[in-house]
């Protein structure tokens, strides 16, 4: 047996705290283990002690630029039931819009400029050339579509900075933002988003503003869909299809609220969060074994045996949930964040990133977040969404969005017909449902928006215009916010004591994503993804840098600002930039 170890590190496009550590067996041309490094300290938890509540909201978005609406969101969710404050209907459905113009963005992105690049021609030529020789006889299924014959005219139109698809996603992005803004006085890190609702007022004109982003961004999606399909249809028939495969445990958190149900309480969140329109869920191997949001989220749990902290004990007042369950001393709830820096060791500690797994009876499983897993465990619940606007269906194993005429100058006119779009289960986690997953994503948000915007159109005529209720100021309470990020779930725990801020936890897409080993040495999805792919370079093993382990890791679409940050305590901190060239 031949072994090489690689390192990949930065790996992503979109912010650069991950290192990757890869095994290979050259001569079985596959990875027999990898290790997932975030290599920053993560201080956020520190940052809000002793703040006011409300300031949460606000301080959290700071955590990523490129998503900080879903921080925003979970952590309103969060402060909403800490401080007792039910926002009124025409509030949730302008939060739920403002949340999905942010992926509405953030997909695409993705999958065109931060991952695209992977699947463009440059690297093909480069790395899979035979690949690249069978692409340019291989026709397209949605050529009428998205305008494509071969998959070879995708791949050069993927191209960085110079392909056409790289171009013309940008500028249908920056839609998207726009929409962000209209909705949250500003992107990205709006302002708008308070305990009890928004703080902005909302017109006609603004709401006819804010329907023709919305159609244009529907028209895109199909854009969005059709070209990942076709792309991976071609991928499988080259074999490729078993690249980053990793048992089939998923959770997701669930998104976009009912607005005439959500109340922000916690004795009713069982129910609230089971009338969303993305659905919450845990998948153990394959099967929905849990779909009560509260019961998903008193099964969390974060565990530090592979990471740079020390570990803590549970508070003895803290032993049980507001209704009286069992609170395990490793929920968030009891979670006291111990930054202690050591030396790196692979069979030790290796990475700021913690462990979080979620736990049923005496198992504890790591578990995959994402587009993937949010559709796959909302295919196996029930949405039946029929209105002017939009027709969504989902149940069985099946979810089917039927997008209307979507007629828009930012489009070409093979965009703009109705067009009925359905996604299922694939069975398995790979490299490459992942993508398609998320690709099927974007279309599902772009549904929702359609529907936000029929219920914010009939909220208006019927003169519900309400945007705020009061809050209150307890002396102590609990509150939880648990929602879908682009990259999957987010969850946001505060414990407010003498009206400020007595603990705050955080548990993001990427740190369940990139967790290291757990206690009982099961790998993170990352590392498990890693482990056993084959590598499909057509170099000489020496040459080989990798690519098909950063494509299994960009499919996680890992962001690791959200998952570590540095804290300086005390001292004050200067950047000065020196402009050497007189510019």
């Amino acid at each position: 047996m031949s072994i090489r170890e690689i390192y990949l590190d930065p790996i992503t496009r979109i912010e650069g705290h991950l290192g990757i550590h890869v095994v290979i067996d050259t001569a079985q041309k596959k990875i027999t283990d990898a290790h997932s490094i975030a290599t920053m300290f993560r201080g956020w938890e520190i940052i809000l002690k002793n703040r006011d509540p409300p300031d949460a909201v606000y301080i959290t978005q700071r955590i990523c630029g490129v998503c900080p609406v879903p921080h925003a969101y979970a952590s309103a969710i969060a402060v909403d039931m800490a401080l007792k404050a039910s926002p009124p209907p025409l509030s949730i459905v302008l939060r739920n819009l403002t949340d999905v113009a942010e992926i509405l963005y953030d997909h695409p992105i993705q999958l065109f400029q931060l991952a695209g690049p992977d699947f463009s021609a440059l690297e093909m030529k480069k790395f899979n050339p035979s690949f690249y020789a069978a692409a340019q006889s291989y026709p397209c299924k949605w050529r009428d579509v998205h305008g494509y014959a071969t998959i070879k005219d995708i791949m050069d139109a993927m191209d960085p900075f110079s392909g056409e698809i790289y171009i013309f996603t940008l500028k249908l992005e920056r839609l998207a933002r726009k929409m962000a803004s209209l909705l949250g006085a500003k992107h990205p890190h709006i302002n708008t988003f308070v305990p009890g609702g928004v703080s902005r007022t909302f017109t006609a004109n603004e709401a006819e503003q804010l329907a023709s982003m919305v159609v244009a961004l529907a028209g895109f999606s199909k854009f969005v869909w059709t070209i990942w399909d076709d792309m991976i249809s071609f991928f499988y028939d080259q074999g490729y299809n078993v690249v980053g495969e990793e048992p089939v445990n998923l959770l997701a958190f669930g998104s976009i609220e009912d607005p005439e149900s959500y109340d922000a309480t916690y004795e009713n969140m069982s129910e609230w969060a089971s009338k969303r329109m993305i659905k919450p869920g845990v998948i153990i191997n394959g099967k929905l074994v849990e779909k009560d949001l509260k019961k998903i989220h008193l099964g969390v749990r974060e565990f530090v045996t592979h990471s740079f902290y020390n570990d803590w004990e549970g508070e003895a007042e803290y032993s049980s949930d507001p209704e009286g369950n069992s609170l395990d001393p490793r929920h968030p709830w009891n979670k006291e964040t111990k930054p202690a820096p050591t030396s790196t060791n692979f069979n030790g500690k290796y990475t700021w990133s913690t462990t979080p797994r979620w736990q049923k009876g005496n198992d504890i499983y790591p578990m995959e977040v994402g587009p993937l897993a949010r559709m796959w465990t909302t295919a196996l619940q029930t949405v039946d969404i029929s209105d002017p606007f939009v027709s969504i269906s989902s149940g069985n194993g099946k979810i089917t969005v039927e997008l209307p005429e979507t007629r828009s100058d930012l489009l070409p006119p093979s965009l703009w017909d109705a067009m009925e779009i359905s996604w299922s289960p694939p069975g398995k986690s790979t490299t490459l449902e992942r993508y398609r997953a998320r690709a099927f994503s974007h279309v599902y948000y772009a549904a929702s928006a359609l529907h936000d915007m029929y219920l914010m159109i009939d909220l208006l005529n019927k003169g519900k215009t309400k945007l705020w209720n009061k809050f209150e100021r307890p002396q102590l309470s609990f509150g939880v916010g648990l929602n879908e990020a682009a990259r999957g779930a987010l969850g946001h725990w505060i414990v407010v004591m003498n009206g400020r801020i007595h603990r705050y936890q955080i548990i993001t897409p990427t740190n369940w994503n990139v967790s290291p080993r757990d206690p009982n040495n099961n790998p993170g999805p990352i590392e498990n993804a890693l482990k056993d792919s084959p590598i499909t370079e057509e170099t000489d093993p020496s040459d080989w840098v990798g690519i098909d382990a950063v494509r299994t890791v960009r499919s996680f679409d890992p962001c690791l600002a959200c998952t570590v940050h540095t804290y300086v305590g005390g001292r004050l901190v200067k950047k000065t930039t020196i402009n050497v060239h007189g510019l």
